[in-house]
């Protein structure tokens, strides 16, 4: 007897294009490689692009240039020229740099830094003393200029008799010629008024037929230091200055005056301007 058989299993057989189990191949690698050149050539491109980009576009280098000791529109204009933003911050004194020029510079000059950099500038405000000039025998015009050149400033201006000094003249000044003294300080001077008055010679009217005399009496009004006061007599003769001298705010100028003839008229100039008319 033979062995029972079952019913015969037919051979394995596959589609047409169909690979056996476990044998599928991969994807194509040549499409895959040419895709992933284009990812590295894309980055690659983009990232020296941007850094193009960023170098073109981003602020130079550049240097501080010198600016210390020139003066504020100069320094502002080489600054400007060189592309950086300027800034005065302030002042200081200093006994060698020139009042308004540049002391200090922040960035210091020679410094690397970006285009349009702010810079900031700190002046001089010139030295913290002061020479007082000798202002004697001059005019007080040429005095106060003097003085305020100095970079001081004008005192009290008092006035005082004198042979020998022209009226408005200084006489005398309170500060030593040539001495250093802070900025500002005030100077106060002495004004010639001319002789005294007991020392003036003066044209008298000679006594006689129709002269009069009558005492004038004027207080000078307030105004900026000493003031001119003159005293003009008009008659029947002439016209004549009979009193001049510099007083100051407040004095009293009391002035015995004399002329001939029916009308005499007093007039009284004050600084050169006409204040008051009388009449003996």
């Amino acid at each position: 007897m033979g062995l029972p058989t079952g019913p015969a299993v037919p051979p394995r057989t596959t589609r047409l294009g169909m690979w056996p189990r476990g044998r599928r191949p991969g994807p194509p690698l040549l499409p895959q490689a040419l895709e992933l050149l284009a990812i590295i050539a894309f980055i690659f491109v983009s990232y020296h692009g941007l850094l193009w980009l960023w170098a073109s576009t981003a602020p130079k280098e550049l240097q501080v240039p010198p600016v210390v000791g020139l003066t504020e529109g100069e320094a502002k204009k080489v600054l400007g020229s060189a592309g950086l933003r300027v800034e005065v911050v302030g002042s200081k004194p200093d006994e060698k740099v020139p009042e308004g020029a540049v002391l200090m510079v922040e960035p210091a000059a020679g410094q690397s830094v970006k285009e349009g950099r702010l810079v900031r500038l700190t002046l001089s405000s010139g030295a913290r003393w002061s020479v007082v000039p000798d202002v004697r025998e001059m005019s007080v015009d040429r005095a106060r200029a003097l003085v305020r050149q100095a970079r001081l400033s004008v005192g009290r201006e008092m006035a005082r008799y004198d042979n020998k000094v022209p009226i408005g003249y200084v006489v005398g000044q309170a500060l030593k010629p040539g001495e250093k003294v802070p900025r500002g300080t005030g100077v106060d001077i002495w004004v010639s008024k001319g002789p005294a008055p007991e020392e003036e010679g003066g044209e008298e009217t000679p006594p006689g037929e129709g002269v009069r005399s009558g005492q004038i009496e004027f207080t000078v009004p307030p105004g900026a230091g000493l003031q001119e006061v003159r005293i003009v007599v008009r008659d029947q003769r002439s016209e004549r200055t009979v009193y001049r001298n510099f007083h100051e705010p407040g004095d009293q100028v009391v002035q015995t005056v004399s002329g001939r003839g029916p009308d005499i008229v007093v007039e009284i100039y004050l600084s050169g301007l006409l204040v008051q008319e009388r009449r003996l």
